[in-house]
């Protein structure tokens, strides 16, 4: 996918979502602190910091406890999956969430980051294997010269 990307935050953009959150959860109307849960969602799923992105995914799925069908928030889960490193069960919500919404773009995007990351994991785990299995054979070779 060459050098495409999620977008990321950083710390003073997520302290604004929250700080506009807390505000009008305490003054707002149910509308605008949905709204505002959203913006604050989006904002720790794709923070550069891990501690954020599972929060992120820890609000997704209490929200999706009681509205298991919203794409939004599955597919929210989806990116802090993502920028978590677990690109296997990625995959997965994401197959399972366009098997309801085909032509939902930004998932089939993610999707082909999630198979790129996969792909790109497994030739590391294949390169270090390889290169394990070539110092136990040196090492071996090199025993038995010097018996």
């Amino acid at each position: 996918m060459g050098q495409e990307h999620l977008p990321s935050v950083d710390l003073e953009f997520v302290k604004h979502a929250e700080d506009e959150y807390h505000s009008i959860f305490n003054t707002g109307k149910s509308e605008e602190v949905d709204a505002a849960r959203f913006r604050l969602v989006w904002a720790l799923v794709h923070s550069t910091h891990r501690g954020h992105q599972s929060r992120g995914l820890e609000l997704c799925r209490a929200k999706l406890r009681g509205q298991s069908r919203d794409k939004e928030y599955r597919y929210f889960a989806a990116v802090a999956l993502y920028n978590m490193g677990q690109f296997i069960e990625v995959r997965r919500e994401l197959s399972s969430l366009l098997q309801e919404h085909p032509g939902f773009r930004q998932a089939e995007f993610l999707r082909g980051l999630a198979e790129d990351a996969i792909v790109r994991e497994g030739l590391m785990g294949v390169g270090i294997g390889a290169a394990l299995a070539g110092v136990a054979l040196a090492i071996f070779l090199g025993s038995g010269r010097k018996r």
